[in-house]
């Protein structure tokens, strides 16, 4: 029992610090992070708000996916194949959260030239105020349709174990 609570804490620990180094790479880099490659994208700075609205539910749907199959306990080889599954899912949900920490406004205090300047994070909320409109807004409807996919899976799975099957081998009806 003591070894599964410092795992726990252990992994506590861990993911703080990756949270906190991922906090610090956006402020360190953000700009370079948000700003110019934003003014690049296709669609702009509008675009890569959607896209990256986007990518957040598919980032969560792979890990969901891949983590939900770890069986620790019961079969550690094949877990640790899911751990490793789910590595892409964990550097672009990295990628994603470096790109939203970004993209967030410096307090008023910590805000300088850089920040008003073409591709910060000040100019970029000043000529293009609905950005956080358009993430939550495609973020959602990406959502949304892995959410009513996974129903439709669901019914068609549950309809398919329920169908009787005659002697020749089709369905009774």
């Amino acid at each position: 029992m003591k070894v599964d609570g410092v795992l726990r804490w252990g992994l506590a620990f861990i993911v703080t610090g990756l949270v906190s180094g991922l906090a610090l790479v956006a402020i360190f880099w953000g700009r370079e992070v948000w700003g110019e490659p934003a003014l690049a994208w296709p669609g702009g700075p509008y675009g890569m708000a959607s896209t990256t609205g986007f990518l957040v539910p598919c980032a969560i749907v792979a890990l969901v996916v891949t983590l939900t199959r770890v069986k620790w306990r019961e079969d550690k080889a094949s877990s640790l194949k899911w751990i490793a599954a789910s590595l892409p899912g964990q550097v672009l949900a990295s990628v994603i959260v470096v790109v939203l920490f970004s993209a967030m406004l410096p307090k008023k205090r910590n805000r300088d030239a850089e920040c008003y300047s073409e591709g910060g994070a000040c100019w970029l909320r000043d000529h293009y105020p609905y950005l956080w409109a358009v993430l939550w807004g495609s973020a959602l409807v990406t959502g949304a349709v892995v959410v009513g996919a996974r129903v439709v899976y669901r019914r068609r799975r549950t309809v398919a174990s329920t169908v009787e099957v005659n002697a020749s081998g089709r369905p009774v009806t």
